[in-house]
């Protein structure tokens, strides 16, 4: 930015939010993270159903989590949409914010060109039937054209593109699909035969030789290969195992592995691959295959809790390097 822009007023708050997040979300939700006398970070959450498997609780903790890791003293909300949608997730910031100890700075909710305070209960200022939105009041616009601060490029997904990459997932169909049902439920009778010891054994052996041959250029195509890896990352243990070997290096790989897999099983043997596609994606800078891999996993395990962590990252826009930070530890092969 050339210069920094002075918000003194709801309405230079609303002016200002396209030269911080872009085209705020409606129906949807800013949170504008402060630090000392500037904002340090801000998170959009689109309320479209996108993420209908987070209540309002799940969403309000990672942003206020996430003020909290980077020393924010205070927040400022505003909420773009009916209030019977997006009431409930202010609230819940609110909770949030006060149960660690962070200051509101106010909070709006922009409906229909007019504004309200959630925060503020003086009808002088801040009238039952709201505040008409007067973008020309305002002089942030004009100060930005001085300044040189143009539009920030917004960090919601277009739809478009979540439909697009939905498609990268779908499970195969016809001959194939119900060739790979038979052998899954062929291999799962025999995995049941064998100890505990014995599959994790295999199973740390099979996705290392699996990431092996996506990365030689040779990839997985046998059906019974793909039913294996399914039993296998059913084991926390050897999903953990694969998780931490995804980096911002070897995304591109498990990206197309891991959704390969997700494809060729069934469905419920599919979350463990969708949430890895999910982080591999994530990782590589593709949201859009990211929040369609978890909407993949979780209508194969509606609790499946890689898939819901990755979907309340997603759903704040929180930075991926934050994400590495608690991925599992990568040790060697057992």
């Amino acid at each position: 930015m050339g210069g920094r822009l002075a918000l003194r007023s709801p309405i230079d708050i609303i002016a200002g939010m396209p030269y911080i997040v872009g085209e705020p979300p409606d129906p949807g939700i800013v949170v504008l993270a402060a630090k000392g006398a500037g904002v340090h970070a801000a998170f959009c959450g689109a309320l479209d159903g996108s993420h209908r498997h987070l209540t309002p609780a799940q969403r309000a903790r990672p942003p206020v989590d996430l003020a909290v890791a980077e020393g924010c003293g205070g927040l400022l909300i505003v909420a773009y949409g009916p209030p019977g949608l997006v009431t409930p997730y202010v609230d819940a910031l609110l909770l949030a914010a006060r149960e660690r100890g962070v200051a509101i700075i106010d909070a709006l909710r922009v409906t229909d060109g007019r504004y309200w305070s959630y925060t503020c209960v003086s009808p002088s200022c801040c009238p039952p039937g709201g505040t008409v939105v007067d973008i020309d009041s305002s002089p942030v616009p004009a100060g930005a054209v001085l300044r040189g601060i143009a539009p920030a490029r917004p960090l919601r997904v277009a739809l478009a593109d979540l439909d697009r990459v939905r498609g990268l997932l779908t499970p195969v169909g016809g001959e194939a699909r119900a060739a790979m049902d038979a052998l899954a439920e062929e291999v799962d009778g025999r995995a049941r035969a064998m100890s505990e010891t014995t599959l994790v054994r295999r199973g740390f052996g099979a996705v290392r030789e699996a990431i092996e041959a996506e990365r030689d250029g040779d990839g997985i195509r046998g059906y019974e290969e793909i039913a294996w890896l399914g039993v296998h990352l059913a084991h926390l243990r050897i999903r953990d195992r694969a998780w931490a070997a995804i980096t911002e290096r070897t995304a591109l790989l498990h990206r197309d592995l891991w959704a390969r897999v997700a494809r060729h099983l069934p469905a419920r043997r599919r979350a463990a691959p969708a949430a890895l596609t999910a982080v591999a994606a994530w990782q590589h800078g593709d949201d859009a295959l990211a929040m369609a891999a978890v909407e993949t996993a979780l209508a194969a395990d509606p609790g499946y809790s890689m898939a819901v962590l990755m979907g309340r990252a997603l759903a704040w826009g929180l930075p991926v390097e934050r994400w590495r930070g608690s991925a599992p530890e990568q040790g060697p092969w057992e």
